[in-house]
């Protein structure tokens, strides 16, 4: 049997496992549990936000996301779909995005939209009367990530896959190890952390921070997912919301910020109503690992054979991962 060892147990790393699991392979997971992991401080929207800004291949990995995404929840059960907190929604863009969400989804009709000229707050009361024009996605697929996560590694240790821990500080004195030549392939998808295994000048890879703000309200406040400018807000259960998220070139500086909540609180004073009583529940981060060329990298590596990168989706690792993994998959068939 062939076996493969994957490091990085995000949703990059654990959709790729259990893609290889399920075609037959033994898999292995590894990882260093660093804090700050993107899959963690995630809303869940399995939807491309902001596609007009990406490169071709991204867009049409995302495309591709949506539509496996699809697949995989038509062929889970009832208590698989909850188990995951699995939903459909409606996604409203609004604000200065509008323009270019309206010619992009006119041009990529892989789902259907709506433009309307009525004020929001028709269908979302409790929004301001000054928002006036939004576009309407219909039906896109939400998850909690961390359940979602949580899915993948209860099905995976059932199914034999083992998860370990290592400190990888150099990949290729790594594989060299005789314990470690076992496996016919390695698949980094470290996310950010990445190229710090691989120590390689052609990879243009960076940590972005994203910040993000859970809060509560006395009265439920959203039915849709909004897109506002560059943030969104996603409701949760209960009154809860998530409101996200903030993008800081600040390398791996692992805290929470003021500067960050006080962007985050000001955004909802763009949206809602003053009237509106909000509390602070609690802030996550994440480092999303920016591609500087916007392109993943997905592909093999140029010395060793044996090693595979899934790793630079950005703000799109969960929305590609399946498709991303499918990737993987034909390079080792």
């Amino acid at each position: 049997m062939t076996k493969c060892l994957i490091i990085g147990s995000g949703v990059i790393g654990l959709s790729t496992a259990f893609e290889l699991n399920n075609q037959g392979y033994h898999v292995t997971i590894t990882d260093n549990n660093k804090v700050g992991q993107a899959s963690k401080s995630a809303a869940g929207i399995l939807f491309p936000l902001s596609p007009w800004k990406n490169s071709q291949f991204m867009q049409e990995l995302c495309i591709s996301g949506h539509n496996e995404y699809n697949n995989f929840f038509n062929n889970l059960d009832l208590k698989d779909r909850k188990e995951i907190n699995y939903k459909r929604s409606n996604i409203i863009i609004f604000g200065e995005n509008l323009k270019y969400a309206k010619e992009w989804y006119k041009k990529n009709n892989f789902v259907k939209s709506e433009y309307y000229k009525n004020k929001l707050n028709l269908i979302e009361k409790n929004i301001k009367d000054i928002h006036k024009d939004y576009l309407l996605i219909k039906n896109i697929n939400t998850v909690d990530p961390n359940c979602l996560m949580n899915f993948y590694k209860k099905k995976l240790l059932n199914s034999g896959v083992v998860f370990k821990n290592d400190n990888i500080i150099d990949l290729y004195n790594f594989v060299k190890i005789p314990e470690n030549k076992i496996y016919d392939f390695i698949i980094v998808a470290a996310g950010s952390w990445s190229n710090e295994i691989l120590q390689k000048k052609d990879i243009a890879l960076k940590p972005i921070k994203g910040q993000l703000l859970y809060f509560r309200a006395k009265r439920k406040l959203l039915n849709n997912v909004l897109l506002f400018d560059d943030y969104y807000l996603m409701p949760r259960k209960g009154n809860n919301v998530v409101v996200g998220s903030t993008l800081e070139d600040v390398g791996y500086e692992n805290n929470i910020t003021e500067e960050a909540k006080n962007y985050l609180r000001k955004s909802l004073l763009k949206i809602f109503s003053s009237d509106i009583d909000m509390q602070d529940i609690k802030y996550s981060f994440g480092f999303r690992p920016y591609s500087i060329n916007d392109k993943p990298y997905i592909c093999r590596d140029s010395t060793n054979k044996r090693i595979i990168y899934n790793f630079g989706h950005y703000r799109y690792g969960i929305l590609t991962s399946i498709s991303s993994a499918k990737i993987v998959s034909k390079f080792m068939s």
